[in-house]
């Protein structure tokens, strides 16, 4: 007997939603001549209180993508840019399930350093926070004013806060300068994220768009490519630069795919990797008993089914096709490597 799954899990908590911030100036970098680093500190209900001691920071590109188009944010990230430093291990799942509004589901293992630390006693599930979507882009419009009006203005030095690194040693050192000048927003992920914001406009016009052109064709399986396994095939072609969790907008989805992979394992993370077949290469996905290899598929089916149900929400996708390909896998506890050829819609 076949076992189908659920994922419609109702969240943790449910609250109303508000983008509020923090502008900080969080450290001297000393150049020919020296300069501040700009942050926007987060401020949102079930936030924790001590974002900014732990390097986390509004990602104001994010935040605007967001308010476009439905799906997966690191709207929260490290001040370096890279959100796992951090120990935020999951994006911000953001779905429009209608013209008025706008959610935001948050794992709360994958994202606990920003989440209060009441939250870290349930374990697993999520948050969600429901937003009116005028407030919210009204909201993000005025972080993006206070990250202009901060970044175009020099900084009075006896204005800043003690916290701020660097400052004692600029005033033992540098006594002359009475101000500084603001040369780089943190995330600044490709070197330049200051003149990117230098560039927006926080009246012009932002566009909804879904996630994907009608007709599109999505497939999810485990396709060859090379040594490695892609997990996701558009209009059947492959990327190479795709990864099916940045099109996730709910929960569910993303609970759906790991229950998928939870019966895989990349090859070269097995415990022992000499009693595989030549064939398969270190970045392919392998199953670790032959005997998960139904339960595999249908879980396979079971996410391609909820991403269907979740892209047709709203505006989300209207008009896309969802579908699951069983693909060959090998088993690494029978050494066995079966495939499967069936396409299931």
């Amino acid at each position: 007997m076949t076992h189908h799954i659920s994922f419609a899990i109702l969240p943790v908590l449910t609250l109303p939603g508000r983008i509020d911030w923090t502008i900080r100036f969080s450290e001297i970098i000393f150049d020919k001549p020296p300069y501040l680093v700009l942050q926007a500190i987060p401020d949102f209900p079930v936030g924790n209180d001590h974002l900014a001691e732990r390097g986390i920071v509004w990602d104001v590109f994010s935040l605007i993508d967001s308010i476009k188009r439905p799906g997966a944010y690191q709207v929260l990230t490290c001040d370096c840019g890279y959100a796992p430093d951090a120990g935020l291990e999951e994006p911000v799942l953001v779905s429009h399930p209608d013209a008025s509004t706008v959610v935001w589901e948050l794992d709360i293992f994958g994202l606990r350093p920003a989440l209060d630390d009441a939250l870290a006693v349930t374990g697993a599930g999520f948050v969600q926070l429901v937003f009116a979507r005028d407030q919210y882009e009204a909201d993000i419009r005025a972080l993006l004013r206070a990250l202009l009006r901060a970044a175009q203005a020099p900084v009075a030095t006896k204005t800043l806060d003690s916290q701020v690194y660097g400052l004692e040693y600029l005033l033992a050192n540098y006594p002359t300068y009475d101000s500084l000048c603001i040369e780089m927003l943190e995330p600044d992920t490709q070197g330049l994220a200051l003149e990117r914001l230098l560039e927006l406009d926080a009246s012009e016009l932002w566009q909804r768009t879904p996630m994907w052109p009608a007709g599109t064709l999505i497939e999810f399986g485990f396709f060859s490519h090379g040594d490695e396994h892609e997990l996701i095939r558009v209009n059947g072609k492959l990327s190479g630069q795709l990864w099916p969790e940045w099109y996730f907008t709910r929960w569910e989805v993303l609970a759906a795919f790991k229950n998928w992979l939870s019966h895989t394992q990349r090859a070269f993370a097995l415990k022992s990797v000499t009693s595989l077949s030549t064939e398969i290469g270190r970045n392919e996905f392998v199953l670790l008993r032959e005997s998960d290899r139904q339960r595999c598929h249908e879980a396979g089916k079971l996410f391609a089914a909820t991403v269907q149900a979740s892209l047709q929400e709203g505006e989300t996708a209207p008009g896309v096709t969802v579908r699951y390909c069983e693909s060959p896998l090998y088993a690494a506890e029978a050494g066995s490597f079966l495939a499967g050829s069936e396409e299931h819609g």
